[in-house]
């Protein structure tokens, strides 16, 4: 592992019930949509992105 990313779980940021397929498997369903909104011609400001984003 990423010494980041142990930092990050010894720190308690993330919540380490999830595995990393868990996490993998909802980053890409997340990119998915953002794929399947640019197709529909779906447009955000980097505002709105920047949101979405926080919110994952």
């Amino acid at each position: 592992m990423a010494p980041e990313a142990q930092k990050i779980i010894n720190n308690n940021i993330i919540n380490t019930s999830y595995s990393e397929h868990d996490a993998i498997h909802a980053l890409y369903i997340e990119l998915e949509k953002g794929v399947q909104s640019m197709k529909n011609e779906g447009v955000y400001t980097i505002e709105e992105a920047w949101e979405e984003i926080d919110k994952i």
